[in-house]
């Protein structure tokens, strides 16, 4: 008799994930102050992931035997997913936001992860039809390519080639003959130079000749899935077995994938549509009409968490904190224990200079996740404000050593040391920071100061000179200017 112990198995293997036990992999995903670092292990990326087989082979160890692999272009929240199932081997698609569901299928393509494709392409062709919209689809592309002329007519063949890269990934999940002569002709036609020339002969063809056969390979038009599919509750192992031979191959079609989730057009009262195009929006810093969407989804579903804390950080990055506080607060009233909720009030409360809270909210966030840079860079700065140096350069060099190339970090570590009298350590820091942004005015009225105090006098002028071209009201660099030439001049 044979027994079966794989959620045993399941539950141990997740925590050695999150205690990153023995660890001799990092993988650092996203860009900007959002990257996280995730320690993983060697044996099972190469045992459950072809991609990461294939990429640790090319890399060495470093000093530490640790190698590192980069992925800016991936969301943390994406590469969450699938490294959990890549450790544990389940996954719950039923709460997750559908812009996050269509890039999870273009990772775990790119990923090679087979039957996660599967499973995420079913429950896609399921529950989000309007996803292959191509006027959507367009209108995606050409967001991610804002020097494109807003009037085809003027496009060159290059502005027609830039778009067609940007979208041909997603262009193979269009269902073509199901859009109507109309949206064809009004929508479709002045871009039809992004389509294979065969292609667009073809939808021409149908709409005069409907009858006529066809000659180009695309995806049919839609027919009802069956209507049982593999179970999705939370926990639930996903194996080839799940995934019934009829079903694989209506999914085989999708295999191919595009670089990342187009923003769909919806159903107006769906607040769950909603609530995804409102959160598509922030992701590419479009505020306002994120802040649309996302008002429109409370108002249908007003106690949404998720909607709430995506409306929040959308008030964050418009600089509007005391709306972020109200949605962030209330948030966390229904889901007390959110990492990214906590860390984003966190940062909030620095923003409006509430040191105490902001220290007490990113306290609780890294007890959650305590390898989120973001949340060490931003509280090592509330230390540094706080006069707790020593504190501060602890977290601001753990977050570097999770992400070791962020200026962020490295400016207020240089700050820090200023502030300690450590002046080589101070440069050493501001001078990494401003290879990475070198017009940073903060950074460069930093080192003109740590210059001044090492009696550097030129150099100092010369750093002090250019934060003052960039920021020229700044007293504090003013005065450093000020001092520095009484110096010069003796």
């Amino acid at each position: 008799m044979t027994i079966n112990f794989f959620e045993q198995l399941a539950s141990n293997l997740n925590e050695l994930l999150k205690n990153s036990n023995e660890y001799n992999v990092i993988i650092e995903v996203g860009k900007g102050p959002d990257i996280q670092a995730f320690k993983v292990h060697s044996i099972i990326l190469n045992s459950r992931c072809l991609y990461f087989k294939d990429k640790l082979d090319t890399i060495t160890y470093n000093g530490n035997n640790v190698k590192t692999i980069k992925q800016p272009n991936l969301s943390i929240e994406v590469f969450d997913i699938i490294i959990k199932y890549i450790y544990r081997g389940t996954i719950s698609l039923e709460n997750i936001n559908a812009s996050v569901i269509f890039e999870l299928l273009i990772v775990s393509n790119e990923f090679r992860l087979d039957v996660l494709i599967k499973h995420v392409q079913l429950f896609l062709l399921e529950n989000n039809a309007s996803w292959k919209n191509l006027d959507s689809t367009i209108k995606w592309g050409i967001a991610q390519n804002p020097s494109l002329p807003l009037n085809p007519d003027r496009w060159s063949d290059e502005d027609f080639l830039t778009l067609k890269s940007s979208l041909q990934n997603c262009l193979p999940f269009i269902r073509y003959f199901q859009i109507s002569g109309e949206d064809i002709f009004n929508k479709i036609r002045p871009y039809q130079k992004i389509l294979d020339p065969n292609l667009w002969a073809d939808i021409m063809l149908k709409f005069m000749a409907p009858n006529s056969p066809i000659t180009s390979r695309v995806l049919p038009p839609r027919v009802n899935l069956p209507s049982t599919l593999p179970s999705r509750d939370n926990g639930i192992p996903i194996t080839d077995n799940d995934l019934s031979e009829v079903e694989s191959n209506k999914a085989s079609e999708l295999r191919k994938s595009g670089e990342t989730y187009c923003i769909t057009e919806i159903e107006p009262n769906n607040a769950f549509a909603l609530r995804s195009r409102g959160n598509s929006y922030r992701f590419i810093s479009r505020y306002n009409e994120s802040l649309a969407d996302l008002n429109k989804s409370l108002e249908i579903k007003p106690d949404d968490a998720f909607t709430l804390r995506s409306r929040g950080d959308t008030y964050r990055m418009m600089n509007r904190y005391v709306e972020s506080l109200a949605d962030l607060n209330e948030s966390l009233e229904i889901e007390p224990k959110s990492a990214f909720a906590l860390r984003i009030r966190g940062n909030t409360y620095h923003m409006m200079r509430r040191y105490n809270e902001s220290l007490a909210d990113l306290n609780k966030s890294l007890e959650i996740e305590p390898n989120s840079a973001f949340a060490l860079k931003i509280r090592g700065d509330t230390y540094r404000i706080m006069n707790r140096y020593v504190e501060s350069l602890a977290d601001l060099n753990k977050s570097l050593e999770i992400v070791p190339n962020n200026a962020f970090a490295f400016r207020m570590c240089g700050n820090t040391y200023h502030m300690m009298g450590r002046y080589n350590e101070s440069l050493a820091d501001l001078n990494k920071s401003l290879e990475i942004e070198p017009d940073d005015a903060f950074a460069l009225k930093c080192r003109g100061a740590t210059y001044c105090m090492m009696r550097r006098y030129e150099e100092s002028f010369a750093d002090l000179n250019k934060s003052l071209e960039i920021d020229p009201n700044n007293s504090w660099a003013l005065e450093e200017r000020e001092k520095t030439n009484r110096f010069l001049k003796k």
